[in-house]
């Protein structure tokens, strides 16, 4: 079956849906990637020396909550990783996640700091928006990054439990207020949270607030430190 799959089904597949890059149509070679280095290379980098990411970690050291984060790109409207993550989070293209997470996981695990932690958790979805998308597109991340650092995810130790309106078009306040008081720690877990050190990870990161609000909850249940990890900044 495995000689079938390998040098008969798949090369056929190929033939008639030949592999391309889902942002440019451009044949691929290897039908893995799912992008195409020219779209992959004109995602803009981000390190610690930009200014989103300073401010940002400025932010969570004023929160007091998150210890050190950790992101690859930076989201910029109308670019090519827009692009990629709205297919990830709205047209059901998960092996992106999974792909996405597998670069961050190559890069963390140099990092001890996020390579010794105990737990991957993905930014929960409230069970009606999960439910309308079918899926949560952090823990695909999640996976990805879970491969090559061999670090297990829990997806069900944070719940959402207020439907919260999308955090586009708010301040930074309002950001704060909306996400307040959404979270909360399932009862099944709370003592896996106890001396724990987690990573929480999500697609896009813009002013923290949602981030700050799950690791408040992890540390009222006594976590030792929480991380946080994102595909990108926004500026």
């Amino acid at each position: 079956m495995v000689f079938l799959q390998q040098h008969i089904i798949a090369p056929l597949r190929d033939f008639i849906f030949p592999p391309v890059c889902l942002t440019c149509t451009t044949l691929l070679e290897n039908n893995k990637l799912r992008i195409c280095p020219v779209c992959w290379e004109s995602f803009t980098p981000v390190t610690a020396s930009h200014p989103v990411w300073i401010e940002l970690k400025s932010k969570f050291e004023t929160g007091g909550v998150v210890r050190d984060i950790f992101s690859r790109f930076l989201f910029e409207k109308e670019g090519k990783l827009q692009e990629v993550i709205h297919l990830l989070k709205y047209q059901s293209m998960k092996s992106i996640g999974v792909l996405l997470g597998s670069e961050l996981g190559t890069r963390l695990k140099s990092i001890p700091l996020f390579s010794t932690a105990d737990f991957l958790v993905p930014i929960p979805l409230h069970k009606l928006k999960r439910r309308e998308r079918g899926y949560n597109q952090s823990e695909y991340i999640c996976k990805g990054i879970s491969e090559e650092m061999g670090i297990p995810v829990n997806s069900s130790l944070i719940e959402r439990k207020k439907y919260t309106q999308s955090q586009t078009k708010l301040n930074m306040r309002e950001r704060m207020e909306n996400v307040g008081d959404a979270f909360s720690i399932n009862p099944k877990y709370e003592s896996m949270a106890n001396g724990k050190t987690f990573i929480l990870v999500d697609d896009v990161i813009t002013t923290g607030s949602t981030i700050n609000a799950c690791a408040a909850e992890l540390l009222a249940h006594k976590a030792k430190s929480i991380l946080a990890v994102s595909v990108a900044l926004a500026e």
